[in-house]
């Protein structure tokens, strides 16, 4: 059980720690290719930061709040999915979705590990 515990904290923090970078760097916009602040990078600033505060309140009760880890699997597929969109239409530099799908790949097999070896908790 401490071994589960472990994981499942730990998944909390690396996807917490993960959506409070992608908080900052979507307000960057030379990063997201454009040449001013605009409105969706703010929305997704802030909805990257919230859910990052969610996973540290999950954090607070690991098991009795596991059922964050499978809609934060769903977020971080699709933010993965929207990468490959972006560096497939040339929306952004291939080498920079490179190194973003490297971190999706990361963090989403974390998740998905923890939730397989803790769903029966």
């Amino acid at each position: 059980m401490n071994e589960h515990l472990i994981l499942i904290r730990a998944s909390y923090w690396v996807a917490a720690i993960a959506d409070f970078i992608i908080a900052i760097l979507v307000l960057i916009p030379q990063r997201m290719g454009v040449e001013g602040f605009v409105y969706p990078m703010g929305l997704m600033s802030a909805v990257a930061f919230s859910w990052g505060v969610l996973l540290l309140v999950a954090d607070r009760k690991p098991v009795e709040r596991k059922w964050v880890l499978a809609p934060t699997m769903l977020v971080v597929f699709l933010l993965g999915v929207v990468g490959v969109y972006a560096g497939v239409t040339g929306l952004v530099p291939a080498m920079r979705i490179v190194a973003s799908l490297v971190a999706v790949v990361v963090v989403l097999g974390l998740l998905t590990i923890t939730w397989f070896k803790t769903r029966r908790l």
